[in-house]
């Protein structure tokens, strides 16, 4: 076991050398101090982030906040999630992000060295999505989405169901992690979170997971919500674990504000949406349309099935329409007539036509939104 140095400074805080403060009253555990030192640093990493001033944080902030359908209901699990991903994740006009600011600025007071090597590996946060087991109250197994990663995840831990979802911001800590701030653990929905973060991942030009992930943070927290109050819904399972390190656990206020927000929600990516989306992506890859131009549409598309939850008969329609719609759209290129989508879709002109206008007139300002992202 790593023991305090005789001729280091008493970890007592008397200003004295250990050996002649405490030494003879008992042997320190290093690994502790350093844990304890950890603690520390992450807390001030967090403020540190929560009171940076920016135009871009503020707008960022904002801009999120705006989407995210289910975690508006609980202010304060937005907040902490979001402070914590932007300045793990985002960069400045520097091209440099808060977290990494913040271990070059503290650096310089830490001395102890095994601290000082943890704190430097935090510029390599890690963004994780998984399956989690509970392996001890303080141990946490995440078996991580597309990689199939194991990673260890250190932390005071209450009781865990089968099944359940892992997203976390993770700080390196050694070979194992610690989960920074804000992460979630939901339960009974580990199948269709993975299948949606496979699905999207997939869609994307992403070199990684954590690449991904850095930029989606948020969009899959949110569903994650969306997922599992669907599913409580349907079998009265207790509520999802939202966790942060200072070990605050605000879970049965969220889910009791979020399942009011939720009524009559179903779960996302039934095979109907999966089959219009399927569709509109081979029709615009047949076509040699635009991969950026393409995405756009596909992604109007997704984040209308994700709000609106619409009944879908034939889903073919809603490929055409958003084929259709695109002619609306002064910035991107991709122009198929009525008939011509009829024709591959096997459907009516008037029926995309129709839900055509229709999805134009309610989402005119996701698709700017959108457009600026995809300039950005």
């Amino acid at each position: 076991m790593s023991t305090v140095g005789r001729n280091e400074p008493c970890p007592c805080g008397s200003g004295k050398k250990y050996k002649k403060c405490c030494e003879k009253e008992n042997v320190v555990n290093i690994d502790t101090l350093v844990s304890q030192e950890l603690d520390v640093l992450q807390a001030q990493l967090y403020d540190y982030i929560a009171t940076a001033q920016s135009t871009e944080m503020e707008e960022s902030y904002h801009h999120y906040l705006a989407k995210m359908d289910l975690m508006q209901a609980d202010p304060d699990i937005y907040e902490m999630a979001f402070v914590s991903w932007y300045g793990a994740t985002q960069k400045d006009a520097d091209g440099v992000r808060l977290i990494e600011r913040f271990v070059d600025k503290q650096l310089s007071t830490v001395t102890r060295p095994q601290t000082a090597e943890v704190l430097e590996s935090w510029k390599n946060v890690r963004v994780t999505a998984g399956t989690v087991e509970k392996l001890d109250d303080n141990t946490l197994r995440v078996e991580e989405a597309i990689t199939g990663d194991v990673l260890i995840v250190t932390e005071k831990f209450g009781k865990l169901e089968e099944n359940s979802f892992f997203l976390g911001l993770l700080l390196p800590n050694g070979e194992k992690y610690l989960p920074f701030a804000q992460y979630f653990i939901y339960p009974a929905i580990e199948k269709a979170a993975m299948e949606l973060v496979k699905i999207r991942f997939e869609q994307g030009e992403f070199g990684n997971l954590h690449d991904y992930l850095s930029g989606q943070y948020l969009e899959i927290a949110d569903v994650g919500f969306v997922l599992y109050s669907a599913e409580k819904k349907k079998t009265g399972k207790a509520a999802a674990s939202t966790k942060t390190t200072d070990e605050t656990d605000t879970a049965k206020d969220s889910d009791e504000k979020s399942e009011e927000a939720i009524e009559g929600v179903e779960i996302w990516k039934t095979p109907e949406y999966v089959e219009a989306i399927t569709s509109l992506q081979s029709f615009l890859t047949e076509k040699g349309e635009d991969k950026k131009e393409s995405e756009l549409l596909v992604a109007v598309l997704e984040k209308y099935f994700y709000t609106e939850r619409p009944t879908i008969r034939n889903p073919k329609i809603y490929s055409g329409a958003l084929v259709d719609m695109a002619k609306n759209i002064d910035e991107i290129s991709i122009r198929h007539v009525q008939k011509e989508l009829a024709e591959y879709f096997d459907v009516s002109a008037n029926s995309i036509s129709r839900r055509s206008k229709q999805i134009w007139e309610s989402y005119q300002d996701t698709v700017n939104e959108l457009l600026k992202t995809t300039k950005a």
